[in-house]
């Protein structure tokens, strides 16, 4: 039912229903202008008054498309006419780039589900109609999962303490199994306070992690930005990232990703690895085109890169059917001790 409105307010009532209606596979003609209006909003228009409005719409400059036909008039004369209208705004995001964002948004693995599908639901507003409507039900995919209600507030904070080149404290939890969070205590039982220094926030493998150091440390350090809980500002200036080894030009994330995978810390050294030549992308994956490569046959090549050991243990781990580490000793005699440990795990005697 229509019911009585200022006419002031019709210009923007047409602009909502082109907005909200039309794209440029969908346009529509000046009486479904009149239809939607009338259904949307209660406002009674008739044509003459749309296309007074739709012309000021135009002249002050709105992304307004139309097609021009001729048709015939009074008296043989012809007549020119604008309908198939619809709303063009700028593209601020091709729907390829929106569906990246989505994806990555619902592989995460730190995001609350309700701001998750919060996101979500604002990434796909950006879409044009049809987007919106195929992607209705995308943040339904959201996977539920234990965490932390906070998390925003903490990202807000150490953007701001990283802005501000100033330290901040924070609790820092695990979780146990009864899947819920537990905070790390000191050596006397006591809830355990970290104060550190904010440099970077990276995310890698759908976790969020937080770059930083300590009064106490004179490396970098990691954390889970998603089990960070009661975080402050405080008033102490943070130390200098340049300060720390190996960090005088400051954090080249670039490099920090290729040497860290999975964020594993520990000292970072040259290591050579050799593995068939059919594991070429999964090379590419973790290390990126910094790695170093030597053809020892056909089939068979060497690899070199900068890394932590730590961290190429693990990794060795995962692909111990097909690769060797030659280079550190060190790192080499450590993975034999960690296989010849999982053989005896697997051993017959346990099964």
């Amino acid at each position: 039912m229509s019911v009585s409105q200022p006419k002031k307010l019709a210009i923007i009532y047409i602009l909502l229903v082109l907005e909200r209606f039309t794209s440029a596979s969908e346009r529509i003609t000046q009486q479904r202008i009149v239809e939607l209006v009338e259904q949307e909003y209660g406002m009674v228009l008739d044509r003459k008054t749309i296309r007074h409005n739709l012309s000021k719409l135009l002249e002050a400059g709105f992304p307004l498309e139309y097609d021009e036909l001729e048709r015939a008039g009074k008296n043989g004369t012809t007549e020119l006419i604008h309908t198939n209208w619809y709303y063009s705004p700028e593209v601020r995001f091709d729907e390829s780039e929106l569906q990246v964002m989505i994806d990555s948004l619902l592989f995460s693995n730190y995001l609350p589900a309700k701001q998750c599908k919060d996101l979500i639901k604002k990434v796909v507003s950006f879409g044009s109609p049809e987007f919106v409507k195929k992607h209705s039900s995308a943040y339904s995919a959201v996977v539920e999962r234990p965490a932390n209600k906070s998390l925003f507030y903490v990202i807000s904070v150490l953007c701001e303490s990283i802005s501000a080149g100033v330290q901040v404290s924070f609790d820092y939890f695990d979780y146990d199994t009864d899947m819920k969070p537990h905070p790390r205590l000191d050596d006397n039982g006591k809830v355990k306070l970290y104060v550190i220094s904010p440099y970077k926030l990276v995310s890698l493998n759908g976790r969020y992690y937080l770059l930083c150091s300590s009064a106490d440390h004179d490396k970098l350090l990691s954390f889970r930005v998603d089990r960070i809980k009661n975080i402050s500002l405080l008033d102490s200036k943070a130390k200098s990232v340049r300060s720390l080894k190996g960090y005088k030009n400051g954090i080249n994330l670039s490099d920090y990703i290729s040497e860290h995978p999975n964020m594993w810390g520990g000292e970072v050294s040259v290591c050579v690895f050799r593995c068939p030549r059919y594991i070429m992308n999964d090379i590419v994956d973790w290390f990126g085109s910094k790695a170093g490569i030597t053809k020892v046959d056909d089939d068979t090549i060497e690899i070199r890169v900068r890394i932590s050991e730590k961290a190429m243990l693990h990794w060795a781990l995962q692909y111990s059917d097909c690769v060797e580490v030659l280079f550190p000793e060190s790192l080499r005699n450590d993975i034999a001790k960690t296989l010849r440990e999982a053989a005896k795990r697997y051993g017959k005697d346990t099964v």
